[in-house]
């Protein structure tokens, strides 16, 4: 223990002297620092939340038929009507869904996309997008 306060005292020792010596020196060159160089600035970017909304399939009919979201978006139908639909637009098309399966589909586009059940035409629903 004495020998690492020793230590301690010693260093200290040192490093005033050191600087005593050197504020009194005037014959000491300062080297000037580098110039520092530009970084490639950091770009923080919004970081958006994907919202996802559900359609029901059920008693032929899609719950809720028109649906309103914004760009970016996923939109899943899931069945629960006991015989299969298929989930039918312009811009996808699903397989063949059996109770409890569902199809998901990411709406990167602004504007109305309408959509049907291939086995059933008569069910009909619409996506908006803003």
């Amino acid at each position: 223990m004495k020998k690492i306060f020793s230590i301690i005292v010693f260093l200290l020792l040192l490093i005033t002297s050191g600087c005593i010596f050197n504020s009194n020196n005037t014959n000491v060159q300062t080297i000037p620092s580098t110039p520092s160089v530009p970084t490639t600035p950091t770009v923080q970017t919004k970081t958006q939340t994907v919202k996802t909304y559900n359609i029901n399939v059920q008693n032929f009919s899609f719950t809720p038929a028109t649906l309103t979201i914004k760009k970016g978006s996923v939109v899943t139908w899931i069945n629960n009507d006991s015989v299969p639909h298929t989930i039918n637009s312009t811009i996808f098309d699903s397989d063949k869904l059996s109770k409890n399966q569902s199809f998901s589909y990411t709406f990167n586009n602004a504007g109305t996309f309408d959509y049907y059940c291939g086995l059933h035409p008569s069910m009909k629903g619409a996506i908006i997008v803003e």
